[in-house]
Formats: C-alpha cells, structure tokens, sequence
C-alpha cells in the first residue's frame, strides 16, 4: 500500500514528520517496507524566463528561445506547443543528466544550436505529462534551482497484513496515525448537487447471486465532459504507481486508493435495456476485457451484465463492450462488496491482478459503499462536470450487520500489565469508529464496525488499546508481540 505524506495529513492534521512517521508505523502493526522523498533529484535544473520565442523556418512546430537562467542566457530549441515568452520555466543546462538518463549537451537542431532543454514533467520524472513543458507561476526567479519551487512530500510503502483491508485506504491509515497521536480524523465533506432524475428511474439493478454480491449500488452522471483529470489528482495518483487516463477514470482510482473501496465507471448509453444483473457466467462464454483479450468463462465466474450481455468480470475488471471513451456523455458508477474467494479464483485462474482485485480479495467494507460512491459523483461532477442523478440505486438483500464484543476493563489492566484509564479506552475505541455501551462498568458492551473484520474478540480489543495507548502503560513485551500480530 502506497501514500504520501501530504495525502495523510489532509485527513489528519498530525505533528508527526515523515521520518517520525516512518519509526512509528511498525509500532501499530504497519511494516514500512520504504519511504522516501517523491521529489526527484534535480540539483542542476534550474528556473529560467523566456525572453524570445521564434518559429524555425525549416520546422513546422520547433522553435528558437532565449531563455534567461539568472546569470547567462540561452538559446533553446523547445518544441512544445506551449512555449510562449515571459513564461518561467524549467531549464535543463548542458552537462545535466535526467532522471531518465539522457545527458543534455549543446547540439544543433534544424541547423540551430540548442544549449540545453526546456523541460516537461515527463522528462523531470515528476509525471507522466509530456504534453507541454512546465510553466511555473511568477513567484519563481530565474536562476533558482527548480527544486525550491516544488512542494516536498514523501512516500510510504506499508506492508498491510491481510486481515487489515481496511488500511488499504489512505484514509484508513490516517485514522491510525490519529489514535497514535491523538489527533482527530477528517473525512471528506460531501455536498451534492443533484438535479438530475432519480436514479432509480434510470437504472434497474438484480442481484441474481446474493452470496457472491451481497451489495451492489450505482449512481448516473450525465453530460459529463471527459478530459485529463486536476493536476493535483495526477501528480497524487502518479506518486503511489497508479497511471492517469482521464478525469472519469481517475476518479475511480483515487477514491479507490483514498477509501479501499475500488469502483467502476460504465458507459451508461452502451448498457442495453437499463439494466445491471449481477449472476454467474455461462460456462464456456467468451469475454472481451478492457485490456482487448478474449477470456473464456467458467460456471463459477461472476459477471456483471445488462439486459443482453456480459459487460464486466465482477471485481476483476471491466468489458470493452461499456468502456468510458472519448464520446461518452453519461456514466454509471458502479460501487459493490462481491465474495473476496470469488474474486480471488477468477483474478488468479485468468492472471489478471489489479489494485481494485487485491482489495477485493481481501474483503471491502459494505457498509462504506454510500460513502465511497458518493465520493466519486462529487469528484466527478467536480472534475467533469455534469448533472448527478438523485439518490443511490442499490440492491442490499440482507444487511451486513457491525459485530458486538464485551470488553471488561478489569482484564486489559490484567492483560497490559497495567491500568488504562477508561475515558483513554473509550477515546480508542470511538477513534476505531466502534460504539461503547458502559451501562455494565465491568463488561463493556462494544460494537465493531464492519471496515475492521479483524476484530473478533475481546483479546483483539485489548491489542487495539494497546498500541494506542501510551507506551509506558504498556510493558515493552506487549508492544513488541502487538506489532508483531
């Protein structure tokens, strides 16, 4: 599980750096695996202005630029269609090795010499944008190392074990770094602005298989514009090794890495009849899948169809059939809990492994979908515009309750070694989105929400209280084997 540290304390404002971070995650059970500095190392690019901007007569889209760099100036060919003079920009001199190995020199290009690069964040490693190169705001000198004008942040790699999906999220592991420190956890605050149809009179769900989809709920966008998503969502998305396509798409990803809870986007107008049917496949059936492979189905596969066809391996991935493109206008965001052993045996029979799966896998929390699907129409209509339609539309046969464990407080002091004090408890406890009871002062009476599948008993509880309480509450025994679980 990859995040920033920029993407956790917008969750929690916490006073812990990265390196502090870094020595305290294994403390609560999370191996970080690395951590290090997104920011690549670009000692020798510096900021430069553009002073003249030329067309090569020779060249139809090459130009010639005098960049100024503070204390010399330049002459630059740029072939970017972006280019323009008083821009700032980012200045590779000759001598200059690039992230991706490419040594800049003085050479001729077009019969015109070129004494470095004006660079793109592609080239600088920072993204996968090479459409234009960077334009920095007017805050920037020239002749200032490019480096100051970027915002540090760094990585972190964890090692989540498997009964933990709910720290498959971003915002799962700045709960925990929240109980550590005491610090408050802040969700995202979702306002939408619906004015479209009820969903419900646009979309028609049956869940034929309840045991391999215990839920399944949708939302409808319509007269979305597709695009490239916010450079921030980008940049974010790029720095935990997940790639951009499009704002849609992007969408379904961030929320997946933000939440845990993966997501769908389907071409609304190539779902025929309205309809989404979520039953086994036919054995023997053929599928295209969005990767442009045909894959033959067993009995055992679970689909997501419409009212003709099969239109995606549930929980693996999309068909080609619905796939978003540039021409489409409407979108249905599909949000579900489907059987992680279920999931597990088609991802691994057909070889398909994807971020999405391994969640899955793992088992999704499905009393987070309304959130989570939320989430992703707000993102979305923010980012694509759009007209959201009222409501969710779901299918929930039998809900999925929060499980309940009585917890005494007389055995955690036993347990620990020494006494917690019970408002300090009941504080841990709501931290993990659990309900206390203490009508019974001696057995407590808590619920577990349903993102922690972990929790089973009161000996789990008494970890939790644990690894959150202060260290010198517990004896160093209990804190090393707590990790080690």
């Amino acid at each position: 599980m990859k995040i920033t540290y920029t993407w956790l304390r917008e969750f929690v404002e916490t006073p812990l750096t990265a390196a502090e971070i870094a020595d305290r995650l294994p403390m609560i059970g999370f191996e970080v695996e690395d951590w290090h500095s997104i920011v690549p190392d670009l000692e020798t690019i510096v900021v430069g202005k553009v002073l003249t901007c030329e067309k090569i007569p020779a060249s139809d889209h090459l130009k010639r630029c005098d960049v100024t760099i503070g204390t010399q100036t330049l002459s630059v060919v740029c072939g970017a269609p972006n280019v323009a003079v008083d821009q700032l920009v980012a200045v590779a001199p000759p001598g200059t090795t690039l992230p991706n190995g490419l040594t800049i020199q003085t050479r001729k290009v077009m019969g015109v010499e070129s004494q470095g690069m004006i660079c793109s964040e592609m080239e600088l490693g920072l993204s996968d944008e090479k459409e234009g190169i960077i334009v920095l705001n007017g805050q920037a000198q020239p002749g200032q190392r490019f480096r100051e004008t970027l915002t540090s942040d760094w990585m972190f790699d964890l090692a989540i074990a498997p009964n933990r999906p709910d720290a498959l999220g971003v915002i799962g592991i700045a709960r925990e770094i929240g109980l550590l420190t005491g610090t408050p956890l802040r969700l995202p605050k979702i306002k939408l602005r619906e004015s479209g149809p009820p969903t419900g009179q646009l979309i028609r769900i049956e869940i034929k298989d309840p045991a391999g989809c215990p839920r399944y709920a949708a939302r409808i966008l319509q007269n979305i514009t597709l695009g490239p998503s916010p450079k921030w969502m980008r940049q974010r998305l790029n720095a935990v090794g997940v790639r951009a396509i499009s704002n849609i798409v992007d969408v379904t990803n961030y929320v997946m890495m933000e939440t845990g809870q993966p997501q769908h986007a389907f071409d609304y107008d190539l779902l025929e009849r309205r309809r989404i049917i979520v039953q086994r496949a036919h054995a023997g059936e053929k599928f295209q899948t969005l990767d442009g492979q045909d894959r033959e189905l067993l009995a055992s596969d679970l689909m997501i169809c419409d009212g003709n066809r099969s239109v995606a391996l549930a929980g693996v991935m999309g068909g080609a059939n619905s796939e978003v493109s540039e021409t489409t206008k409407n979108i249905l965001i599909e949000c579900a809990h489907f059987n992680p052993l279920v999931v597990r045996r088609t991802a691994k029979r057909l070889g398909l492994a994807s971020e999405a799966g391994r969640r899955f896998e793992r088992g999704t929390d499905p009393n987070g979908i309304p959130f989570a699907v939320n989430r992703a129409a707000q993102l979305m209509q923010e980012t694509a515009g759009g007209v959201i339609a009222r409501g969710i539309a779901e299918v929930y046969p039998e809900t999925i309750k929060p499980g309940k464990i009585t917890l005494r407080p007389r055995r955690v002091t036993h347990v620990l070694g020494g006494k917690v004090p019970a408002g300090r408890m009941e504080k841990i406890l709501t931290g993990l989105a659990c309900s206390v009871n203490k009508k019974s002062p001696a057995a407590w009476q808590v619920t577990v929400p349903t993102s922690r599948p972990d929790l089973q008993g009161e000996i789990d509880l008494i970890e939790e209280i644990a690894m959150s309480a202060a260290s010198a509450i517990a004896p160093k025994r209990c804190w090393k084997s707590c990790a080690a679980r």
